[in-house]
């Protein structure tokens, strides 16, 4: 019986090839877009999957009450050891590390890596996979590293290279060596204990050469909030249970900044990847799933309403299977079996388009996708499951419809719903166009912030800055003298205008801040200011606007700072220029004002401004950055001029950079990503729109054919008739945008919420999504009538 009706079915297919055509291109769309929306975010959920005792591993978290004082990823170094030292009993396990980067060498190999100087747990505490070395004992000593499979193939072009030994250029204490004692297998998942922040880590040092990075002994030190931490909890503890250790802790050995501002959270490692950054992956997977389930729901509706639309060609059949003794039940299980085969047809085409599209929409969405043939045993059960969901609903509403008309009238042909048939169709077209310019709409917004970011006005020139970040950190009067001769130095080639050496770029990456007491009485509480070290050069090159004043210089007191327009409005300063600030906390101390920058975006768009004050290398020496403005149209001759000049100066470290623009644009690469896949939805929904529109407009010609050789028998031309159409059709996509409209605007002002900086709402995209949606279906419908309305009437009122 199966049989019979698969074979039906095909044959149904081969009879009308158009809407076959039109129904299968659509259902082939939708699910291809839905496979590859739901492959995202199944490898976006499996990050950390593959870490060991996952549901019992956690992240410690600070949350501050005070903007800029430091980042939430940090929190003081010795609270995870102290958790498992004295709450044995709650805590199996730990890891801290300070993420950092050095320059590493290996002959005349030299490259900038990603460092963790931390404990040791951390490859038995996640269960981290050993290519080389022993997983219980992966170090040897204090002056051995564990390196990625990929950091071994750089520096050596293979992967067995226990006991070669790499040079580390460290902060504090010069060049190091390290015998390598451990590789990690090349992950197949991303993780965030091998990753973290974005960053990749290339090297594993044992905790002790973190004082190489920060200060002596910053692991013990309960003011360093420095360290990411980690905690393995004992079997059945949860993470309630440490909320009263940790605020005795913090009580007990934190200083009293600490104590008033920060409060420590424990984030599940198995969603802490999804809920970091204010949850903005978790948002951009509801986002597309959204969006898919609509490009799917529209291919849906394009097969309901056709199947409806062409119901007159199989009444008749419907009518004599009736005579013959068929059952209601036979007659709904072979139109389910229609729909069924074609959706499997789909499916299989779905496949080959899945295959296809694979490394261009891993490139939008920056995530390589596996292959259908490495997909897991969920992925393949939701692919059947969906699969089958599609058919079965796709197939339920004609199935219905069409079995439940009455005897006799379905053996005249005629089927028995008569108005609602055309409700039904009408409501269906205007949910689909309502859907269509509802995404077209969101994406136009979108497109308008992501615009913004990059036209609007940052206070800073980004433009032509090209930044080293391999800069040799040696932070003393000898290494900053160095630097600076280098500086120097470059700065007399001809294509370059000025250079800075600095310890932060406006990357969004500035997490550390002073306090200071506002002016207006002691009874304020004390304002948080971010931190930036720079040389004199600074508001130079990056093109920083003084207000007031003047830019310290590199033979200064070191005591003259250089305030932001909000800094000077948070502490109530008079004038600014000349008043005196005193400081707590580390850097604490009496500076003088000196001059006041108008308020540049430093982070992203996402945060207001903040205070900021800018330091003097002469005050701490810190940096990690030599930028340099570039004035000439040859970009790639200055940057080899450059480059001679590094090599010569540093022959032993890499000259690695990047330019701030390109730095810029990677800071939204989650928006930028998000308006890629909303441009394609919007174009697979007109796509499958118009496919849809072509079926029912041309199933209607069908039948009034003869009624169109009447009207031009009666003197009804071409254009007559091509309006007659566009009338039809002009009420929904009509209702359909004033549906979609507000919805539309609810949606795209509360995703525009998320920004401190913000493009204004206006009827602009409006208007753009309903001159599309209104053009598009004129020249179709006009297209397809054009050749009936043209046709010898003779012909048409012969038409069966």
């Amino acid at each position: 019986m199966t049989g019979m009706y698969i074979t039906i079915a095909l044959r149904h297919l081969a009879k009308r090839k158009l809407f076959s055509f039109i129904n299968i291109a659509g259902l082939a769309i939708g699910i291809t877009f839905s496979l590859l929306i739901a492959v995202y975010i199944w490898e976006e959920k499996q990050v950390n999957h593959n870490l060991k005792d996952l549901p019992q591993q956690y992240y410690l978290q600070s949350a501050w009450k005070e903007d800029n004082m430091f980042m939430p990823l940090i929190t003081p170094a010795p609270l995870a050891k102290t958790l498992k030292d004295q709450y044995p009993s709650l805590v199996a396990n730990y890891y801290r590390t300070f993420p950092c980067s050095a320059n590493m060498s290996y002959k005349d190999r030299h490259f900038r890596m990603s460092l963790q100087p931390g404990d040791t747990t951390a490859i038995g505490a996640f269960g981290l996979s050993l290519l080389q070395g022993d997983p219980a004992h992966p170090f040897r000593d204090n002056n051995s590293i564990v390196i990625t499979e990929e950091t071994a193939m750089k520096f050596f072009g293979r992967t067995d290279v226990l006991d070669e030994v790499l040079t580390i250029d460290t902060r504090r204490d010069g060049k190091k060596n390290y015998a390598v004692t451990g590789v990690l297998k090349r992950e197949t998942r991303l993780n965030t204990v091998t990753t973290i922040n974005g960053f990749k880590t290339d090297v594993f040092l044992p905790m002790q050469n973190v004082a190489y990075f920060l200060t002596p002994d910053a692991d013990k030190d309960w003011n360093s909030v420095s360290m990411a931490s980690y905690i393995t909890l004992q079997p059945g503890v949860k993470p309630e249970q440490l909320a009263a250790p940790i605020r005795k802790l913090v009580t007990m050995n934190c200083n009293q900044q600490l104590k008033d501002n920060m409060s420590i959270q424990l984030v599940g490692m198995d969603t802490f990847y999804l809920d970091t950054n204010n949850g903005l992956v978790r948002k951009m997977c509801y986002i597309l799933a959204v969006i898919a389930f609509f490009v799917l729901l529209m291919a849906v509706i394009n097969y309901v309403n056709i199947s409806i639309g062409t119901s007159v060609y199989r009444l008749k059949e419907i009518g004599l299977r009736k005579v013959f003794g068929g059952k209601r039940q036979e007659l709904i299980t072979q139109f389910l079996a229609e729909s069924l085969v074609l959706t499997a047809i789909a499916a299989f085409l779905s496949i080959a388009f899945f295959e296809l599209l694979r490394p261009l929409f891993g490139q939008v969405l920056n995530k390589t996708l596996p292959h259908v043939w490495s997909f897991s045993g969920m992925m393949v059960l939701f692919y059947v499951l969906l699969v089958a969901v599609v058919g079965l609903i796709a197939g339920i509403y004609p199935a219905f419809v069409l079995t439940a008309s009455h005897l006799l009238k379905v053996l005249k042909g005629k089927i028995s719903v008569g108005k609602g048939e055309l409700l039904f169709r009408k409501g269906s077209l205007v949910i689909q166009f309502s859907l269509a310019v509802l995404v077209f709409v969101c994406t136009l917004y979108i497109s308008r912030q992501i615009d913004y970011f990059f036209k609007k006005e940052l206070g800073y020139s980004k433009e032509q800055l090209l930044v080293i970040a391999s800069v040799p950190r040696q932070w003393d009067a000898e290494g900053l003298k160095r630097i600076e001769q280098v500086r120097d130095e470059m700065m007399r080639n001809a294509g370059v205008k000025s250079a800075t050496i600095s310890y932060e770029v406006p990357d969004g990456m500035n997490g550390g801040g002073v306090s200071i007491m506002p002016r207006g009485g002691t009874s304020d509480a004390p304002v948080n200011v971010g931190t930036l070290i720079t040389d004199g050069n600074y508001a130079a090159t990056f093109g920083l606007k003084m207000l007031a004043g003047a830019f310290f210089t590199d033979q200064d007191n070191p005591a003259d700072v250089v305030l932001n327009e909000s800094a000077v409005k948070a502490l109530h300063l008079k004038t600014g220029v000349g008043e005196q600030l005193v400081t707590q906390g580390p850097q604490g101390g009496t500076f003088r004002v000196k001059g006041i920058v108008k308020d540049f975006h430093f982070t992203t768009m996402q945060q207001k401004i903040s205070p900021m004050m800018f330091l003097s290398q002469n005050t701490g020496i810190q940096y990690r950055f030599l930028s340099i403005k570039l004035q000439t149209a040859d970009a790639r001759k200055a940057v080899a001029g450059i480059e001679s000049v590094w090599k010569a100066r540093f022959p032993d470290a890499p000259f690695e950079y990047f330019f701030m623009d390109d730095k810029f644009q990677s800071m939204y690469t989650t928006e930028t990503r998000l308006k890629q896949a909303a441009n394609v939805a919007s174009a697979l929904n007109f796509i499958i729109i118009l496919l849809g529109a072509a079926g029912v407009v041309a199933f209607s010609l069908t039948r009034r054919t003869k009624e169109i050789g009447v009207r031009k028998v009666l003197g009804a031309n071409t254009r007559n008739i091509i309006y007659l159409f566009l009338k039809e059709y002009t009420s929904v996509i009509l209702i359909a945008n004033l549906i979609a409209w507000p919805v539309a605007y609810i949606i795209a002002d509360h995703w525009l919420d998320d920004y401190a900086y913000r493009t204004s709402m206006s009827v602009t995209p409006f208007i753009i999504a309903g001159a599309v949606t209104f053009s598009l279906t004129y020249i179709l419908i006009a297209l397809q009538c054009f050749r009936t309305a043209s046709a010898n009437p003779t012909g048409l009122l012969r038409s069966e």
